[in-house]
């Protein structure tokens, strides 16, 4: 018994003395990591469809309501030519009925309707004659009435249109607001798809790189499958040049590189600082040509990427996971992107990017090289011996 205990201490002694590789990646992570870019971008286009349906709907209510506008503009319109109309009827009612007081009237005197009446010589006509000034009478009331409640109820419908307008041009104002709202949203989901659709292409490069070297999904990458060397020595990217910038606090920002330059920048060949993997190839959403090279340290037991911008082309023969060594030059020199003028932008960070979990995406990387630097990592100065300060330069790499 004390035998076999004695052969469980000493086994669970040995594998407490295995060193464990915590970052240990298999293919299948990747594939995992795909997978969400991949929902993600599908999330993403969902909220822009909806958010392009919203303003095909918004515009379409500030058509109906200009629409709308325009009815109410035609029946105010309208009814101030039934009013004009109105006022032109009470007039000439009351020239009617003048005129027809001036017919049976007997004198021109002031009492014009008791002179017609009383000028009766039978009592019958006498009754005819007071019944028909009554009639007129009450005719003309009732017609001047008629004219001028017509008039009132225009009158009130044009102030009640007044009204309704003023509400539909603040609702019009509200939608066109909305509208602009809207197409914000929609820029900035867009925006959000093209870094979304960026990582998801990194990520099937880096997929397919690994099967072409015969990577399964549960292979550990770099110990069952694609197995390089080790990074090596680090060198400077160019054999001749001098920093223009410098890593750290810049202009008010965090500057997460070194800016290297020379007097030939367009001619100059870009070369791997250690050997490594090619991780990926992209242009950023400013345009710059990146290279981004994956380097382990073998002292150390460190995974690094290193990151070359503002490429100006790209050496005809590299791609994703190819390996590389710090002779073998990825491109030239260059200005494309966000940039002031020709240099290449240069950075090292101890995590693989999009793959270690400091650094599993762009903003994570960001924070984790500048975090790095508050714990006094020293960006591409921290494995590369070049001249202190800006623009001292060097001639060998």
């Amino acid at each position: 018994m004390r035998k076999i205990l004695r052969i469980l201490l000493i086994l669970i002694i040995c594998i407490a003395l295995v060193p464990h590789d915590t970052n240990a990646i298999t293919l299948g992570e990747y594939e995992a990591k795909l997978q969400q870019y991949k929902d993600e971008a599908a999330a993403n286009q969902a909220a822009i469809n909806k958010t392009e349906a919203e303003i095909a709907e918004t515009n379409q209510q500030i058509e109906n309501t200009k629409t709308e506008i325009k009815n109410l503009a035609d029946e105010v319109t309208k009814l101030n030519e039934e009013i004009a109309q109105y006022n032109e009827d009470i007039k000439e009612k009351s020239l009617q009925t003048k005129e027809l007081f001036q017919y049976f009237q007997m004198s021109n005197g002031e009492n014009t309707y008791l002179e017609y009446a009383f000028g009766a010589e039978t009592v019958t006509d006498l009754i005819y004659r007071m019944a028909i000034v009554e009639q007129m009478t009450e005719y003309n009331e009732k017609v001047t009435k008629e004219l001028e409640e017509m008039i009132k109820a225009n009158q009130e419908r044009e102030k009640e249109i007044e009204e309704i307008n003023k509400d539909l041009e603040v609702k019009q104002k509200e939608l066109e607001e909305k509208v602009v709202s809207l197409g914000n949203t929609k820029s900035s989901l867009t925006e959000g798809g093209v870094t979304i659709q960026g990582q998801i292409e990194i990520y099937e490069d880096i997929v397919e790189a690994y099967k072409n070297q015969g990577c399964l999904s549960h292979h550990v990458i770099g110990v069952d499958c694609a197995v390089n060397g080790s990074a090596g020595v680090f060198r400077r990217p160019v054999s001749v040049g001098y920093i223009t910038s410098e890593f750290g606090s810049r202009w008010g920002s965090f500057h997460r590189g070194l800016d290297i330059s020379n007097g030939d920048p367009y001619n100059t060949k870009i070369y791997p600082v250690a050997n490594g993997t090619i991780s990926s190839i992209w242009q950023d959403l400013y345009g710059a040509l990146i290279v981004s090279i994956e380097h382990y340290e073998a002292v150390s037991g460190t995974y690094y990427t290193s990151m070359y911008a503002h490429l100006s082309s790209y050496a005809p023969n590299i791609y994703v996971g190819k390996y590389v060594t710090s002779d073998d030059y990825i491109g030239y020199m260059g200005n494309t992107g966000y940039s002031t003028g020709p240099h290449l932008h240069m950075e090292i960070a101890p995590c693989r990017l999009y793959l270690d979990s400091e650094c599993y995406s762009w903003n994570a990387y960001t924070a984790f090289v500048q975090n790095q630097s508050y714990n006094g990592f020293k960006g591409p100065r921290q494995l590369i011996n070049f001249p202190s300060g800006t623009y001292n330069p060097w001639y060998t790499r």
